[in-house]
């Protein structure tokens, strides 16, 4: 008789299951993503000459 998991709803140990890796979310990744650019948008104008704080507001 073939080997049969004493839990019917238990899944066999080990192999290739997707689902038993934990990756990070795309959430997480996404968020990542779009703080490495607003950085290096904000350097790149910087350092384009176009400034970064209160003294670009003043007449």
């Amino acid at each position: 008789m073939a080997d049969v998991p004493d839990f019917p709803d238990s899944k066999p140990q080990g192999g290739d299951d997707a689902e038993s890796i934990a990756g990070t979310p795309r959430w997480v990744k996404l968020l990542g993503l779009a703080t490495v650019a607003g950085v290096l948008l904000m350097v790149g104008i910087h350092l384009a000459g176009g400034g970064l704080g209160a003294h670009m507001h003043t007449p």
